[in-house]
């Protein structure tokens, strides 16, 4: 084995032991059955602050979603620590997920397209610092930002008269694009999989919007690198349908699939499941990027988690309408051998 294999394996194996210690951190059933069951907002976040996730943080921090921030940004730096310098670049996939609802809104805030009631999102475990994307689409501020990143927005903010609709369009683009690239560097045919499942389902969701369109109308709005091919996605949802059926993503949904997909709530259940199988495969990869991959993946999912009951506490959903929105659970210990 040459030196730098060596290296490499003696990382990833310390990182196999710190895993086991950060996993003790994360949400069990309980932590998120006493979640939904708090009576109110205030109620919930202090649970939130009782909970071994938030113990890492400074406990003077008692606002529910400051403290996801916080434990985001944590858990980032924690897994960035125990990966090689080599392969953090890849952990942009996650990452990237949450710069795009901010590059998004900033972009809309830009063009007087967002809402009054409309607030800017926040999130710990992101690729690039929020102010310097603010700097960035507000002033023009390129500061370290990648070239790439920097030309997409000069490029967008040059086009006129694009609707709330195309700007989100474009900023997903762009951040898939960049997953892709960084899912290629990663080596890892798992995490290519797990990013081609993902724009798969974002190709349905967003077919399934505008199914009473026509194809044309459809295909600027959808994705190339998923396993489904846009075109066979662009019609009705009957052809939707049939298209899924004939994917790999059957094996995972009901024979059903009209009235999956007439139901989003469930179709959001199905999804989800897809999602987890994705990174239950990349857990037992031993000595590789994958089950910290996997184990980043299921922290970022269960911040998400949390941000969703808070929201529903906040607008005072109850716990039973709380729950048929969240995806299923999971954690760590489900994909330990």
């Amino acid at each position: 084995m040459s030196g730098s294999s060596t290296i490499l394996g003696q990382h990833f194996a310390y990182a196999h032991g710190r895993m086991g210690v950060l996993k003790l951190l994360l949400l069990e059933q309980s932590d998120v059955d006493r979640l939904l069951g708090a009576k109110d907002l205030r109620e919930t976040e202090k649970i939130l602050t009782e909970l071994k996730l938030t113990n890492v943080i400074d406990q003077g921090i008692s606002e529910g979603h400051a403290m996801l921030e916080a434990v985001g940004a944590w858990m980032r730096s924690e897994v960035e620590k125990m990966s090689p310098l080599s392969a953090n670049a890849i952990f942009g996939i996650l990452w990237l997920e949450n710069d795009a609802p901010l590059l998004a809104y900033l972009l809309k805030k830009a063009r007087g397209l967002s809402s009054e009631i409309s607030q800017e999102p926040i999130n710990g475990m992101s690729m690039f610092e929020p102010d310097a994307l603010r700097a960035l689409v507000q002033d023009g501020i390129e500061g370290q930002l990648p070239k790439a990143l920097v030309a997409f927005v000069k490029t967008l903010k040059a086009k006129e008269n694009l609707s709330a609709q195309e700007i989100d369009s474009a900023v997903t683009k762009f951040i898939v694009q960049s997953q892709k690239k960084l899912s290629k560097m990663s080596g890892s045919r798992s995490i290519e999989r797990y990013l081609e499942h993902r724009i798969d389902l974002f190709n349905v969701r967003t077919a399934l919007r505008l199914s009473k369109k026509e194809a044309k109308e459809v295909l600027p709005f959808l994705i190339e690198g998923g396993t489904i091919d846009p075109k066979m996605l662009a019609g009705e949802a009957d052809a939707i349908a049939s298209a899924i059926s004939r994917s790999s993503l059957s094996i995972f949904l009901p024979k059903d699939l009209e009235s999956l997909l007439n139901d989003p709530i469930e179709f959001e259940q199905s999804a989800a499941h897809i999602i987890a199988s994705d990174i239950a495969k990349m857990w037992n990869v031993p000595l590789t990027i994958d089950p910290l991959f996997a184990f980043a993946a299921i922290t970022l999912g269960q911040l998400k988690l949390i941000r969703t009951i808070l929201i529903a506490k906040n607008n005072e959903l109850s716990p039973q309408e709380t729950k048929r929105v969240l995806p299923p659970f999971l954690t760590a210990s489900s994909f330990a051998s």
